[in-house]
């Protein structure tokens, strides 16, 4: 190029001004033309750095716990109790402290009962999504505000007076004398109002827009959920019997219509009621591989998964960044159908042969526990396949999957709740913030509060080694834990006319030196 053109391109240069905000993703950055073609710039050696931070909505999770309460789940049941003091402690100990947390618990049990022999009576809802906040076990007091039905700790103030993760344990140990065909999917649909029937009565407050959520399911058998109208639970004017066209009223009747196989031919339909010419041994044994859930329209009978993950993710804006969901249950394989004599043969069934799906994990053999099982612990733990649990789960973008069968859930509830913490994303500052002759960051901050009746009110507040910690103040978190990828992020500590409002968020400006700047503070 000409001189005179290379003149003008160097006089027409820009210096950058860069805006970021952080509530949810980094603003586009801002480039301000402000120089006249004739004249060269004055070039800037910083950069005006804004980003919006959430103090109050950002910090905030819901927890739902699923545990199953069907019969066997006594032993999984204590597991998990001994390692709730450790899902806590994961919790209290994230930069920011304990997140202003709701936690609630629910069964697996919407009255479905399992087959006729059951001693347990099922009511015709069950808990049906109900909140189960009385104490349990040895426990005889829950120190649970009275009225309340979850815990909530949200911005210091808690609704019980024990220990977190003792009142945690007091409601969580919910017994084995559930409903025998488990509706865990449909149970956290109910529970959370995603269904479209509003949220139970024992529910009402629990779920807070602006906050992430979190669902845990703790369970040994795989999801059965299927409308109220189904014939899938009862004998449908058949008999307790291999010849009723549905099978036996028993748990094989969620593998049978819930799941797709293939089969040692490579053929892929539902798990067989009666043993095919490609069932071998004495039982009959078949081996099933790539089981998913059976979401086709020609399942009358269980609700598709699709529908509970659609239900779920509905309920936040940003699913994929807010939502959470774990589960300690059993693998989805090995998947194997065995036929065996039914353990108490009603009356004119001698001689038939019951299909029932093997366990997929378990704890001892001569259990039902399929040989190709992992066989690790000594608790009596075991699980079937998984196959719906699994595929729900895997459908969030944040997940965690674990064993059941496992001798501890340390690991897993370690996991589960790092993972939660994760949730909560610090608008983080990356590059050098400019100092001040005092040595202090070169930032404003300002609250942005909105009370009640919608009335906006600005504060700015002072950095607290200027103002000797006088609340509200801020300061820059430095720790790696708060911005693992580098850079700082804002903390705030709040008076308590900003706790106190309907909603809160929090702007910061930072003057950022630009690269080989030599600027005072720089």
């Amino acid at each position: 190029m000409t001189g005179r053109a290379a003149q003008m391109s160097f006089r027409s240069r820009c210096w950058r001004v860069l805006r970021w905000a952080g509530l949810v993703a980094a603003a586009p950055a801002l480039w301000a033309c402000t120089s006249r073609t004739l004249e060269s710039p004055q070039l800037m050696p910083s950069a005006s750095l804004t980003a919006t931070v959430t103090q109050k909505v950002n910090n905030n999770i819901d927890i739902l716990f699923m545990i199953d309460n069907s019969s066997s789940m006594t032993s999984m049941q204590q597991k998990l109790l001994a390692q709730l003091p450790t899902f806590m402690q994961v919790l209290q100990n994230l930069p920011n402290g304990l997140p202003n947390v709701h936690i609630g618990v629910v069964s697996s049990d919407m009255g479905a009962p399992g087959d006729q022999t059951s001693s347990i009576s099922c009511t015709a809802s069950g808990n049906d999504g109900n909140f189960q906040a009385a104490p349990e076990g040895s426990c005889t007091a829950t120190t649970i505000m009275n009225g309340d039905n979850y815990i909530s700790d949200v911005d210091g103030q808690a609704n019980f007076t024990d220990p977190i993760e003792k009142v945690f344990q007091c409601i969580a140990l919910l017994g084995a004398n559930g409903c025998g065909f488990e509706h865990q999917l449909a149970s956290i649909d109910r529970a959370l109002g995603a269904d479209g029937s509003g949220l139970p009565p024992n529910n009402a407050n629990f779920l807070r827009p602006e906050a992430y959520l979190g669902i845990v399911l703790l369970t040994n058998e795989d999801d059965c959920s299927a409308p109220t109208t189904t014939p899938l639970f009862s004998l449908n004017g058949g008999k307790q019997s291999i010849t009723n066209p549905l099978g036996p009223i028993a748990n094989y009747r969620c593998n049978q219509f819930g799941h797709v196989c293939k089969d040692p031919s490579g053929n892929t339909a539902p798990p067989p009621l009666s043993p095919p010419a490609s069932a071998s041994g004495n039982p009959p044994m078949l081996d099933l591989t790539m089981c998913d859930s059976n979401e086709s329209g020609g399942n009358m009978y269980l609700t598709p998964v699709a529908k509970f993950v659609s239900d779920i993710k509905k309920l936040k804006d940003n699913p994929d960044d807010q939502i959470l969901v774990a589960a300690i249950t059993a693998p989805p394989d090995p998947y194997t159908v065995e036929w065996v004599p039914p353990a108490s043969p009603p009356p004119g069934t001698s001689g038939e042969l019951w299909p029932q799906v093997m366990h997929s994990c378990g704890a001892k053999s001569g259990d039902d526990v399929n040989p190709k099982a992992t066989m690790n612990t000594t608790d009596g733990s075991f699980g079937d396949p998984g196959v719906r649990i699994t595929k729900f789960v895997k459908e969030f973008s944040n997940y965690v999957l674990a064993s059941i069968c496992d001798p501890s859930y340390a690991q897993s509830m370690t996991a589960i709740a790092a993972k939660l913490g994760a949730l909560i994303k610090p608008n983080c500052i990356t590059g050098t913030i400019q100092k001040d002759t005092n040595g202090r960051p070169e930032c404003t901050v300002t609250n942005h509060l909105t009370d009640s009746a919608g009335h906006k009110t600005d504060i700015a507040v002072q950095n607290c080694d200027a103002n000797g910690g006088a609340v509200p103040c801020w300061t820059l978190n430095t720790d790696q834990m708060a911005c693992p990828a580098g850079g700082v992020a804002l903390k705030l500590t709040q008076d308590q006319a900003s706790m106190n409002a309907a909603s809160l968020n929090s702007t910061i400006d930072c003057s950022i030196c630009l690269p080989g700047s030599t600027a005072p503070g720089c």
